[in-house]
């Protein structure tokens, strides 16, 4: 049993386990939109400043979650939405403890390190506010649930597909593209403020893959490769094998795309896809990138295209 099983056993009735923190999150970033477009200048009185934290204004050591991306106003809606759909794909494969979790510590180590950066880079030295938001927290979830499923493939700028190990190469190197775009504009003191932020992101993501006890060598037995896996049934299906002994029963649940099922892998999860055409059920692993079973007689299913299956 890992650490983090150990800490949802204890922690298991507290908020961490009732609801989707993401949710809230979501919220606050709408808010801090909204707020940013009616009273920009009251927005200042919400962001991490910790020369006014250490004068009392403790508040900001929570409100700075509202500060949002500037963005317009549709490419604001398309976030939202993107960051909540995300956060209840992963909900429903690592729970809502452990999605909590790796918010939760993302957003602390946010601020441990907006006051290592005032620490290094006062604002009467640098010149600049430290203008700490979640922005890098929100985009390591994609890198979560890309190492989690390195087969799905992820709409690239809405356009491009592309795999998800790909995603998590493209997710660090828009980081390193950022920093030193703000580098090489002169603008350093946001540019190191960033690199912090990339850094508390990417913490947070070890901490919890430490604690999970998540390795890559683990995730190579569950993420099966679809060719490798359906070529395997293939050449298990013709061996003609008959056993002498009693006819075993029926496994529980079986993934349709690998043959892995709950007798001869007990610590994968199994799921019916709302969104195939009778009853199919699929191992985690290959429950949001199968392609859907449509009903023959609704010609209309033909021209849908793939979705998340809840």
């Amino acid at each position: 049993m890992s650490i983090m099983d150990r800490l949802e056993n204890r922690l298991r009735r507290t908020f961490l386990s009732r609801f989707n923190l993401m949710i809230v999150l979501v919220a606050c970033y709408a808010l801090g939109y909204i707020i940013g477009m009616v009273s920009p200048a009251f927005l200042n009185y919400l962001l991490f400043d910790p020369e006014y934290i250490f004068q009392g204004q403790v508040w900001r050591l929570i409100t700075w979650i509202l500060t949002p991306e500037s963005s317009g106003f549709f490419m604001a809606l398309i976030t939202c939405f993107i960051y909540f759909s995300i956060s209840k794909s992963l909900e429903m494969v690592i729970g809502t403890f452990r999605l909590n979790f790796f918010l939760l510590s993302g957003l602390l180590m946010n601020i441990l390190m907006g006051f290592l950066y005032y620490a290094l880079f006062p604002a009467e030295l640098s010149g600049f506010v430290v203008y700490l938001n979640p922005y890098y927290l929100y985009a390591m979830l994609f890198v979560l649930f890309a190492m989690m499923f390195p087969d799905a493939r992820f709409l690239f700028m809405f356009i491009f597909p592309i795999k998800g190990k790909w995603m998590i190469a493209i997710t660090f190197l828009m980081y390193a593209v950022n920093i030193i775009s703000a580098f090489a504009n002169g603008i350093h003191g946001y540019a190191w403020i960033m690199v912090f932020m990339a850094m508390a992101a990417t913490l947070a993501l070890i901490l919890f893959l430490l604690l999970s006890g998540f390795s890559f060598k683990r995730r190579g037995k569950t993420a099966v490769n679809f060719r490798r896996a359906q070529a395997e049934i293939r050449r298990r299906s013709g061996t003609g094998r008959v056993s002498n002994g009693p006819a075993k029963a029926a496994p529980r649940h079986k993934c349709e795309i690998c043959g892995r099922n709950s007798d001869t892998h007990p610590e994968l999860d199994f799921r019916y896809c709302s969104k195939c055409y009778g009853n199919h059920e699929y191992c985690t692993d290959h429950l949001y990138t199968h392609i859907h079973i449509k009903d023959p007689n609704d010609i209309a299913s033909n021209f849908t295209g793939n979705g998340d299956a809840t």
